[in-house]
């Protein structure tokens, strides 16, 4: 009797055994198809390009994260917005911007740094009442993107092939959204020093540099194929005065609205940029000389009619310019370009200001 019991109990340790043996080479099994997972996302994403970066991540992360729909969205702390930044639903709009009060479930995970779960979201205080078809599931995995306490942006998950989402789910999620979030800081950091190294810090336009090697491809590309080529000198008239009588900062502010009034000009091709101090240039390539002096007076009318506060008080300030059109007889660098147009736009200020200047190559100038 005690032979047969104690066989018996060797039997169920075995099967007992084997049982775990099985747990083990399973979780092992997905351990190995985790790490594998992980590497091969590793080896997609560590790119500069944050664009390449989008790609991979529509394409493969449902398969990696084993989930049908995600969203990743950015944070700006300036705003206190979320942008829509990469997705795979069908129904979203590529350009949604979120305030960050709006979401409830977003504000409390990049509020509080730590994910969110809610297992049956229908149920939870973040449910608005309005449920959405395209999901068949009911949780909702909200995750902050952060390297140490700096906020990128949030992740979130829905619907998967189980139809649940468990705790235990998180822990292989949590170790790609850590890595997600060092390389998506990596590369819009790369971006904005690309950005920085052609752009002026203040307004946003082109800076002198990157405008020199922009009007040089133009200027090349206009002589080789016939076509024409204006460029616009426009200058803040009585800038040091408005910078002593109302602040730098106002000065900057005026700049700024300068950079905002080119932007609304300019066409596709049209390159607008800040030459230096209160001086910017517009590249106007297929453009002839009545042309670019259209566009410069619309910039000028549009600008004159903007205004200011200070103390209380409301002022206008007004801008002169001067337009060239590349003579192919006549020039054959493009400083003679910009030198043309910076003697018209001399000419305007010499003349009354707030007005625009046609110019020409033997510097008979006319309005």
């Amino acid at each position: 009797m005690e032979k047969s019991r104690l066989e018996k109990m060797k039997i169920s340790e075995t099967l007992l055994s084997l049982n775990i043996l099985k747990k083990q080479n399973l979780m092992l099994g997905d351990s190995l198809l985790h790490l594998d997972n992980l590497l091969y996302l590793h080896k997609s994403i560590s790119l500069l390009d944050y664009n390449e970066i989008k790609s991979v991540l529509v394409e493969k992360l449902p398969h990696i994260l084993s989930i049908r729909f995600f969203t990743l969205f950015l944070y700006d702390k300036n705003r206190k917005s979320l942008k829509l930044n990469c997705h795979n639903h069908p129904d979203l709009k590529d350009d949604l911007v979120i305030q960050l009060d709006e979401s409830g479930i977003m504000r409390d995970a990049l509020v509080n740094g730590r994910y969110i779960l809610e297992t049956d979201f229908f149920r939870s205080k973040y449910f608005a009442g309005k449920k959405n078809p395209l999901y068949q599931n009911a949780f909702f995995v909200c995750i902050p993107l952060m390297i140490e306490n700096e906020i990128i942006g949030v992740l979130n998950l829905n619907d998967n092939a189980k139809g649940f989402f468990t705790v235990g789910d998180l822990d292989f999620v949590l170790n790609v959204t850590e890595f997600l979030s060092l390389s998506i800081s990596n590369a819009l950091l790369f971006e904005k020093v690309e950005t920085l190294s052609v752009t002026d810090g203040l307004t946003g336009l082109n800076n002198h540099q990157q405008m020199l090697h922009l009007l040089n491809a133009e200027f090349v590309r206009s002589h080789r194929y016939g076509s024409p080529l204006s460029l616009a000198m426009m200058d803040v008239d009585h800038f040091k005065k408005v910078n002593d009588t109302y602040g730098h900062q106002k000065g900057d502010e005026i700049l700024m609205q300068v950079a905002a009034v080119l932007k609304t000009a300019c066409r596709v091709n049209d390159i607008a940029a800040r030459y230096g101090g209160e001086e910017f240039v517009l590249v106007l390539p297929e453009t002839k000389l009545q042309g670019a002096f259209q566009i410069a007076e619309r910039v000028r009318q549009e600008f004159s009619v903007c205004r200011f506060q200070h103390n209380g008080k409301e002022f206008a300030v007004t801008l002169s310019a001067g337009v060239a059109e590349f003579d192919r007889q006549g020039m054959d660098r493009p400083t003679q370009l910009i030198k043309v147009a910076d003697q018209a736009l001399y000419k305007a200020k010499e003349t009354g200001r707030n007005k625009t200047v046609l110019g020409a190559l033997d510097g008979d100038s006319t309005t």
